[in-house]
């Protein structure tokens, strides 16, 4: 069984969020049955659409990120 929010993160570490992360995503899908059925089972749980919901995880991914920083750096914590 694959770990899609997990695979979602390593690609995002690989690839940035950039366009080369959804057709690396993309192509994983297509080559896998297996992987393509666990992430339709996975945008069901988290209630994506099987069309978009990579692409909406990875985007509330990165918002949660940038927020963690901004709320660091609101309270005097300067990198």
């Amino acid at each position: 069984m694959y770990d899609i929010s997990e695979i979602l993160q390593e690609l995002l570490d690989r690839y940035s969020n950039t366009s080369q992360l959804d057709r690396e995503f993309n192509r994983m899908l297509q080559e896998d049955e297996d992987m393509q059925e666990d992430y339709r089972e996975w945008c069901d749980v988290h209630g994506y659409s099987t069309t978009s919901g990579y692409r909406d995880y990875i985007d509330e991914f990165v918002e949660s990120q940038d927020s963690i920083w901004d709320n660091y750096k609101e309270f005097g914590n300067d990198i």
